[in-house]
């Protein structure tokens, strides 16, 4: 979808498909569920910085306004959900090949369903020939955003963010194998990873990758996985 005449085609077919996680049906506000493209664009907050890139051929490679956090939502009983959307390029990795607008959803509902580190999957959206899926919010900021953390005015030498960034990658090798134990194969980047720093004592606590939709899934080993582990599918 063209989000520059978004505006000037609202009227013409906005029915929400929403397909919400079952335990998360109590967060959803209503006016999200009304019209989710409209929510999404002028109540999220963008999470990454940057232009809009687009290749050669004219389609968009990067951008920075596709990813945004939502508003905190809150349940009947007061139980607060932070939420991160994103809007699916439907040109781009493996979405691309499949044809499958929600293959990274798919992907991400796989990962939690086997015990994987990665974010809760809350609801898939399509709405206007556009379509959204909805997260948890990960636990810690991204390596992008190691400058608004302000280490070096908190005692950080480039020494101790160098260690930090050693840290990271050793984690990212062991998570890869134990991604790649259960068939799923992706590339490991610290773009691509949310952080859980002690800030205090200078270390990393976890990772947990996110951006999915170049993930690709071996079936038969995932099955196998599954199997020896007693999951259920």
């Amino acid at each position: 979808m063209n989000f520059e005449s978004f505006e000037n085609n609202r009227n013409i077919d906005i029915n929400p498909e929403v397909d919400i996680e079952g335990r998360f049906v109590d967060f959803i506000p209503e006016e999200f569920q009304k019209d989710p493209l409209q929510y999404f664009e002028t109540q999220g907050v963008n999470i990454k910085t940057g232009e809009i890139v687009v290749d050669e051929n004219g389609r968009v490679r990067e951008d920075p306004t596709a990813v945004k956090e939502l508003p905190t939502w809150v349940d009947s009983k007061g139980n607060e959900l932070k939420v991160v959307g994103k809007r699916v390029n439907i040109e781009k990795g493996k979405i691309a090949q499949s044809g499958n607008p929600f293959y990274e959803y798919d992907i991400i509902q796989t990962v939690h369903s086997i015990g994987l580190p990665g974010a809760n999957p809350i609801a898939k959206i399509e709405q206007h020939n556009s379509y959204l899926i909805l997260t948890e919010k990960i636990k810690g900021i991204g390596w992008y955003e190691k400058k608004a953390l302000e280490l070096k005015s908190r005692g950080y030498t480039d020494q101790d963010i160098e260690r930090l960034k050693t840290q990271a990658e050793l984690m990212m090798i062991t998570l890869s194998q134990d991604f790649e134990e259960a068939g799923i194969y992706r590339g490991w980047k610290l773009k691509d990873m949310i952080f859980d720093i002690d800030i205090e004592n200078k270390k990393i606590i976890g990772i947990t990758p996110t951006d999915w939709e170049r993930t690709s899934i071996d079936l038969e080993k995932l099955e196998l996985y599954k199997k020896t582990r007693q999951i259920p599918n």
